[in-house]
């Protein structure tokens, strides 16, 4: 069993996901959304093979001292860490870097047995309709795939039942998880990761 990150379109939520997989659960090879900002849309758009490209005049430098690229004709996926300092050849490299990973990420599918697959969100961006979709393309993928669908969030969400009753679907409310550890902890983005270690608490 393995888990992988969907990520978040919020940029510290989202990194902090893989983050936490590496601090309380085990290190593996670099999956396709492991450090990128996504929308469920785009997380589909990924899983339906839509040609991986790059705005190559949207560039611009971020607070991490890295260059923020977006990725070409998507809803929401943006690349924070890849790109050092933008050069010529910087397009074509995380293009084939971010092909390998799309290519990583079917073979995963397809290969293993069972995953846990983790989404932070906030009620603005819940977007059941792409967690549907995304149910429907892993199981186009790989129907023999034992999966669940962990979405966290520290709002408390307003689910519909259709989505809280499927079987493959959990929700975590990272609210009911605050200790001593957390609450004394300074730094904003370690306090999110730690937010997180609940989630490898319950499988």
């Amino acid at each position: 069993m393995i888990y992988i990150s969907l990520s978040s379109s919020y940029a510290g939520n989202a990194c902090a996901i893989r983050q936490s997989i590496d601090n309380y659960y085990n290190k593996t090879e670099t999956q396709f959304f492991d450090w990128l900002v996504c929308s469920m849309k785009s997380i589909n758009e990924v899983l339906e093979g839509k040609q991986i490209l790059f705005e190559e005049n949207y560039v611009y430098p971020n607070s991490l001292n890295t260059t923020s690229i977006n990725f070409k004709n998507f809803d929401l996926l943006i690349s924070h860490h890849d790109i050092d300092v933008f050069n010529d050849n910087s397009i074509t490299e995380i293009t084939e870097k971010y092909t390998r990973r799309y290519e990583r990420l079917i073979n995963t599918i397809k290969s293993e047995k069972q995953i846990y697959f983790i989404r932070y969100c906030k009620n603005s961006d819940i977007s059941e309709g792409e967690i549907f979709n995304f149910f429907y393309n892993i199981s186009r993928i790989n129907n023999d795939l034992i999966f669940k669908f962990i979405l966290i969030s520290d709002d408390t969400l307003e689910l519909s039942n259709n989505l809280i009753n499927m079987k493959n679907f959990f929700y975590i409310n990272l609210n009911n998880h605050i200790d001593d550890d957390i609450t004394n902890e300074k730094n904003d983005y370690l306090k999110i990761i730690k937010q997180y270690k609940c989630v490898f608490s319950y499988f």
